[in-house]
């Protein structure tokens, strides 16, 4: 039971660092979409561990981390949405890897204790483990959502003059938040 335990936690690292690898190009620079901009900054609060961030949009405390997907969805960048969603996956995971022990109770019929006691140990660090690996990835998602914003932004606009009736161009660059 120890070694399917293991070689299950072993397979999902190497599927998600894989995964990770083929979804890090810098494709930043050819948006064709460009980035809203009411999007305000992430910001990570001091004293945060791996364990779990607290995190404020805006200057106000956001209520849960899940709440960091509908900034992530707006911006819309296959980076930060994958990291987004491989923090999601992993944490069910880990969640997942807590039943672990009830399921051996219920379903094994050899009760000796160094088993149990195993079967517990490991699956409590698989899900320190899990958790761990995905707030790493919420914490990258929202470094590269924050760099992402710190992108000089250009416009161009058109507005009437409203004794001439013309049009004035105007031509602008806004670069940090």
């Amino acid at each position: 039971m120890r070694t399917v335990l293991l070689l299950t936690t072993l397979l999902l690292l190497t599927l998600s660092v894989n995964a990770q690898r083929r979804r890090d190009d810098d494709t930043s620079h050819y948006r064709s979409v460009p980035i809203p901009a009411h999007l305000l900054p992430i910001e990570r609060a001091y004293g945060s561990s791996s364990l779990g961030s607290l995190y404020y949009y805006g200057g106000k405390k956001l209520s849960s981390t899940y709440s960091l997907e509908i900034p992530f969805y707006e911006l819309n960048d296959m980076t930060v949405n994958h990291r987004f969603q491989t923090f999601r996956t992993l944490t069910t995971l880990s969640r997942l890897t807590a039943l672990v022990p009830l399921a051996y109770i219920v379903l094994s019929t050899n009760r000796t204790g160094g088993t149990y006691w195993t079967v517990y140990g490991g699956s409590i660090v698989a899900s320190l483990t899990l958790s761990i690996i995905g707030n790493g990835q919420i914490n990258k998602a929202v470094t590269r959502y924050n760099e992402l914003l710190r992108q000089p932004r250009m416009g161009i606009s058109l507005a009437p003059i409203p004794l001439t009736g013309q049009l004035a161009t105007g031509v602008g660059i806004s670069y940090g938040f």
